[in-house]
């Protein structure tokens, strides 16, 4: 009989610890599974609340360089700092030509024109890009497709010729 109580006791013991150790090793990749979640909502629902749309192009060209100016609308509810456009890429591109910027580009400027003064694309406000000084021999006379990419992955699209 006491073998029988020492033994059921060596056996629950056991049990115990194995439990205790499933559970410190189960526990940790539970919660890390629970912080990639929250991470990925959070992402989600970032990019669902922006939105935006290119509303105007204009081309003007001498015979060497070409500049491009374009008119990105904030319809969406996300407000994104300066900082956070500097971030952003347009692409320009045709059949014949592939052009890559950056608004921290050498020739390329932003500005936000009917903002309330602070350094934030707010919904409602307009973002206008200036891309000068393009190389004519870079950028032939075609019809173009205008991307612009937010940091986020966001874009918005439109063609334009010239």
């Amino acid at each position: 009989m006491a073998r029988e109580v020492i033994s059921t006791s060596i056996l629950m013991i056991a049990t115990v610890i194995a439990v205790t150790a499933a559970v410190m090793v189960i526990l940790p990749a539970v919660k890390d599974l629970a912080h990639s979640y929250t991470s990925v909502s959070g992402n989600l629902n970032e990019r669902v609340e922006t939105d935006m749309d290119i509303i105007f192009v204009k081309v003007t060209n001498t015979s060497t360089t070409v500049n491009v100016y374009f008119w990105v609308k904030n319809t969406g509810n996300t407000k994104l700092d300066t900082d956070l456009i500097r971030m952003s890429d347009i692409f320009l591109t045709s059949n014949s030509a592939y052009l890559h910027f950056t608004p921290s580009d050498p020739g390329v400027s932003f500005a936000i024109e009917n903002g309330d003064g602070d350094n934030y694309w707010e919904k409602g406000e307009t973002l206008r890009f200036s891309i000068e000084n393009i190389n004519a021999s870079q950028m032939p006379q075609d019809e173009y497709l205008l991307t612009f990419v937010l940091y986020n992955g966001v874009k918005a699209t439109d063609y334009f010729s010239w």
